[in-house]
């Protein structure tokens, strides 16, 4: 550890007294490196690619015209850096525990660890508010309004100690501002799924905070609270049309295409800046053709994609998916689609079923938690619906030795447990492992909107066993 420290300290001073130009300085350390690179990324676009040595190290010199808050990104994480004009800033992490081992040196480093620690603090009340939404909402009210007002005294004392430039005060203001929104948000959703009659006291100025946002700036667009925030309202915005429309519990599925569409319609409506607003199109409307139910819905989420202004690439793969969905919406017949065995021969779907009802779900050995979490599930439901045959659908095909090794550790029903064979739109197969499908005898699709965390899946699997 003190080899380590000292060599963070050295590349630090070097790193300095190269800095004498005009350039701009990026570099640190990374103690169990997880790739050979790192990201310098801004509003989701890679400005370069920095190599990481054999020992952990990177450096990077740019032109920085004006202060400005990025994201570098290691392996499958990712985190904010804020840089100003000549900056000479360095960091070290640990990949073992990436969030909680960062930490900065060098100019514009008291920043960059008020962000982190801020980020890290945010993270320990999105624990807390499954907690926080038993309580009243005055209660509520008063929690939040401490929790903001002791991140403003801290950022108070470090503008005391330091020369913090305003661009910086700006930003770290608006993420102690949106991690105050977004627990609103989330305490709002949760009391009106669940606890109705408390929600009813909710006060009249609780959302008073949502006059006050300005969607086209821009500075803000980068903030991982801002998104997580822009989130939760976006959600509850659709809730809130959806209630108008129709005063129905359903409202609260967000996983609904009717939900997906209305999103689209309000990130249409409210984002401005670019890049956030692209993304946000991108996501929904891809969200909404898997979740899409009929050619009717398909038809117009393939005009929304012609509306929005995407690149011939995005559009080429958006429109194969709509193609995709097509084939796994209600009565759609999924007779010969190829999977594998264990011994690696191919079948089709219908022969494996043997004209039973049943559920088919899909996973992969590259989420292993929630792999966990579908053999508790299916297994509890096994012993429940003896009369439905459950089907595991491995998406795989490039790790088939991985596939096998997940089905033995985790003693699965090897009767029942398959991989998909590669094809065409073998890639899209990611895009589903939330979904589970219900067929009748004839391979025959019966229900496809169905999630496997759904707290009502019992009832649809009594709906689906009564209804054939």
């Amino acid at each position: 550890m003190r080899s380590l420290v000292i060599c963070f300290i050295s590349i630090l001073c070097l790193a300095c007294s190269q800095n004498q130009n005009s350039l701009t300085y990026f570099g640190g350390g990374i103690v169990n490196p997880k790739d050979d690179f790192v990201l310098l990324m801004k509003q989701n676009e890679i400005i370069d690619s920095i190599s990481v040595d054999n020992k952990g190290h990177f450096s990077y010199q740019f032109n920085l015209k004006k202060p400005d808050l990025f994201t570098f990104k290691h392996g499958y994480e990712y985190q904010m850096v804020y840089i100003e004009p000549k900056d000479s800033i360095m960091l070290r992490l640990n990949t073992l525990d990436f969030d909680e081992s960062l930490v900065f040196g060098g100019t514009s480093a008291v920043e960059n660890n008020f962000l982190i620690e801020n980020y890290l603090l945010n993270q320990k009340n999105s624990e807390l508010i499954l907690s926080y939404y038993k309580i009243s909402p005055q209660d509520f009210q008063f929690k939040t309004d401490s929790i903001k007002t002791s991140r403003e005294n801290r950022l108070s004392k470090l503008k005391e100690k330091h020369n913090l430039s305003d661009e910086f005060v700006t930003i770290a203001q608006k993420s102690i501002d949106f991690e105050f929104y977004d627990m609103r948000e989330r305490y709002a959703f949760l009391m009106n799924k669940y606890n109705q009659k408390k929600a009813k006291n909710i006060a009249n100025d609780f959302y008073s905070y949502r006059k006050k946002i300005d969607f086209q700036n821009q500075n803000t667009s980068n903030l991982f609270g801002y998104q997580r925030f822009l989130d939760n309202y976006l959600k509850n915005l659709s809730i809130e049309q959806c209630q108008k429309n129709h005063d129905s519990k359903d409202c609260y599925n967000l996983n609904t295409y009717n939900n997906l569409d209305q999103r689209i319609s309000l990130v249409d409506s409210l984002i401005h800046d670019k890049n956030l607003r692209k993304r946000y199109l991108e996501r929904f409307i891809q969200e909404e053709i898997i979740y899409a139910e009929t050619k009717k819905h398909l038809k117009h989420t393939s005009k929304l994609i012609e509306k929005y202004n995407f690149s011939e690439v995005e559009k080429k793969r958006l429109n194969s998916l709509v193609n995709f969905q097509s084939s796994l919406i209600v009565n759609a017949d999924l007779k010969n689609v190829k999977i594998r065995s264990q011994d690696f021969k191919k079948h089709v779907l219908e022969d494996v079923m043997k004209k039973n009802l049943s559920v088919i779900y899909s996973w992969s050995v590259q989420s292993p938690s929630h792999h966990k979490l579908r053999i508790k599930k299916i297994k509890e439901l096994k012993a429940k619906y003896p009369k439905i045959q459950f089907i595991g659908i491995n998406i795989d095909h490039n790790f088939p030795d991985k596939w096998l090794d997940a089905v033995n550790k985790y003693n699965s029903n090897l009767d029942n447990e398959f991989m998909i064979v590669a094809e065409e739109h073998a890639p899209f197969y990611r895009n589903y492992l939330n979904k589970v499908f219900f067929l009748n005898k004839d391979c025959i699709i019966q229900k496809s909107e169905i999630i496997l965390s759904n707290v009502d899946f019992d009832k649809h699997i009594e709906d689906f066993i009564a209804s054939q």
